[in-house]
């Protein structure tokens, strides 16, 4: 399996979470359990921000694909960063 498969995987299983999680919400909502409402919410929005940096990171293998077809070598490389 090549990265952009892996990466596809991710972004459906991230997609399916969120469903999940709306789902969750409107339950909790219509049952009054407004507190377990709000904690699928900050679920998800990380779930959010996780989609978000799923299709930015497939926007670069992207790019380096076509790239690469073009006869410009390039890779993506994995990204280290300290934090202090």
């Amino acid at each position: 399996m090549d990265a952009l498969e892996k990466l596809n995987q991710q972004i459906n299983r991230e997609q399916a979470c969120i469903d999940d999680l709306m789902a969750e919400i409107k339950i909790h909502v219509q049952k009054g359990q407004i507190n377990k409402a709000i904690q699928r919410d900050k679920d998800l929005h990380n779930s959010l921000k996780q989609l978000e940096m799923l299709h930015e990171r497939k926007r670069l293998w992207i790019v380096a694909e076509v790239l690469n077809k073009r006869g410009i070598l390039v890779k993506v490389v994995k990204k280290d960063v300290e934090m202090a």
